[in-house]
């Protein structure tokens, strides 16, 4: 049927924002990070921008389908590539349906995609060869409706917790508060853990913008553990539709050794099981590729849930040699 409809480009500014965020409010994929305002969030620093693509209703009142599409500018060109805090898009719509007519539409429009992350639970068919599909998953745990029965913690995640908690209450000041002030996580962060992984200064600014976004909508839910008059950890949640998002989280070596992050997680688990609810709710991890973690996250009973990378390049080798592009899957 979408082959048959008008597929439009839309840049940023002329996408009707009220259209587009009802279409995702009302699409059966809807994700937060769907929305104009978080989109502009996560593009707000310089060399980022979004566009889209949108089928209109037929009576031409809104969209019946958006899907947007992530750029960066890479070697003077614009590219397709996933922003920091936005774990993967979609094409949203009332239905499911065919999604290979956007995904062909925007390799035909762009050259190059570094990565592009779908909500797709497999490879799709009828997409150019060149278009590399990698399966991924993140982890989540059903903490509402019909699946917010006893969590299936793990004996060790159990004795871990229980530890935890004997340990918490020792400490002198231990409590968890909710905040607005963005600032010490970020602290936390950066003295941290960022030297594991390399965080430019403008992952920061990015972050503050999204928490600037989202918290005036009600969305965001920042919490600190605070032992021996410090905070020692942190953790920044984003909720929307079916889905809580573990979108930051950081601790200090006390906090560690406190494991206050895993009580963090614990109390929300168990916070959000007593709430009388027949609502389906996903605690979504946003779980990286490294078994450590994933074993981490699946010690609480998270469960793989799969989504598609997606990335091709269409640049001459002449092109790839004078701007040293590598492309890998």
């Amino acid at each position: 049927m979408v082959e048959r409809l008008l597929v439009k480009w839309l840049t940023r500014e002329i996408t009707n924002d009220a259209a587009w965020n009802g279409c995702v409010a009302g699409a059966h994929n809807a994700l937060v990070y769907g929305y104009t305002w978080y989109l502009d969030a996560v593009t707000s620093t310089p060399g980022w921008r979004w566009e889209g693509l949108v089928v209109e209703h037929e009576s031409g009142g809104g969209y019946a389908v958006v899907m947007p599409v992530p750029l960066r500018k890479r070697w003077g060109r614009w590219v397709v590539y996933q922003p920091l805090f936005c774990q993967f898009l979609a094409i949203f719509s009332q239905e499911p349906l065919d999604v290979a007519p956007f995904i062909n539409a925007v390799y035909d429009r762009y050259r190059y995609a570094s990565k592009w992350q779908l909500l797709l639970a497999e490879p799709m068919p009828g997409l150019p060869t060149l278009v590399r599909q990698q399966v991924r998953h993140t982890h989540v745990l059903g903490v509402g409706g019909s699946q917010s029965e006893q969590p299936a913690y793990t004996t060790y995640r159990q004795k871990h917790l229980h530890r935890a908690t004997n340990r918490s209450a020792a400490v002198s000041g231990w409590r968890v508060d909710e905040s607005m002030d963005l600032e010490p996580l970020l602290t936390l962060f950066r003295e941290n853990h960022a030297d594991e992984i390399g965080v430019g200064d403008w992952a920061y600014d990015l972050l503050r913008a999204l928490f600037r976004a989202a918290a005036p909508r009600g969305l965001a839910s920042l919490q600190y553990v605070w032992a021996g008059g410090q905070v020692v950890a942190g953790a920044l949640f984003l909720a929307q539709h079916d889905r809580i998002i573990y979108l930051v989280n950081a601790a200090n070596a006390e906090g560690r050794r406190l494991d206050a992050r895993s009580l963090l997680l614990d109390k929300l688990i168990q916070a959000e099981r007593k709430k009388a609810t027949d609502l389906p709710l996903l605690l979504d991890f946003e779980s990286p590729d490294k078994q450590a973690i994933i074993n981490y996250y699946e010690s609480f009973g998270a469960t793989a849930q799969p989504y598609l990378l997606l990335n091709w390049s269409r640049l001459t080798w002449l092109e790839r040699g004078v701007q040293g592009v590598k492309f890998r899957p």
